[in-house]
């Protein structure tokens, strides 16, 4: 089940992507699996966000554009109550101080009744002692994702995790075996084929 739960996250953080990129965004991946993870560790801790994304910021009378740059992370959770109750405050906890501007979205297949696929977590106004809850990712005015882009790639989450997750729950399919090759290649007659050549 690991290797589901990690490709369901592989995908998820495609979703993501795609979601940020449809809003405007340009995206840089920084984590595990960039080249730039080791320019940019700030401290002791091996965590780096998935993600590097800015937008240009609107702006009347300037010259010079500016972009906002924000930090994204993004895991894919079945239980998103029961991963914020068990884990998310230590997890949390060990990324706020050098990652304060952090945006952990995290994405299920299993919503809770009216909740989105894809719910996030604003590090800016993150507090050990208070409950942990997230937003459905389109009611965060700051990242400003539309309703309509998220529900279309929850359709996309639906199908493509519950394919995912029937192939686990299915038996093990029996294969043929390989044939056996014979040792001297036997010549091959075809038949059926007139000889009307002009």
């Amino acid at each position: 089940m690991d290797r589901l739960r990690s490709l369901k996250g592989r995908i998820g953080e495609a979703f993501v992507e795609s979601i940020l990129r449809r809003a405007g965004y340009k995206v840089s991946r920084i984590g595990r699996e960039s080249q730039v993870q080791q320019m940019l560790r700030t401290g002791i801790s091996e965590f780096l966000p998935d993600f590097l994304i800015w937008k240009q910021v609107d702006r009347t009378g300037g010259d010079a554009s500016l972009n906002r740059v924000l930090s994204v992370e993004v895991k894919y959770r079945y239980d998103i109550p029961d991963f914020l109750r068990r884990y998310g405050g230590e997890f949390l906890l060990d990324v706020a101080e050098q990652w304060p501007d952090l945006y952990v979205i995290l994405v299920t297949d299993n919503p809770e009744p009216t909740r989105s696929c894809f719910q996030a977590i604003d590090l800016r106004g993150y507090r050990p002692d208070a409950p942990l809850t997230t937003a459905d990712l389109h009611d965060l005015p700051v990242l400003d994702i539309y309703r309509s882009t998220v529900e279309e790639y929850e359709g996309l989450v639906k199908q493509v995790f519950s394919l995912l997750g029937s192939h686990a729950r299915s038996p093990e399919l029996p294969q043929k075996p390989p044939a056996k090759m014979s040792p001297e290649p036997r010549p091959i007659r075809i038949t059926g084929i007139q000889e009307s050549w002009p």
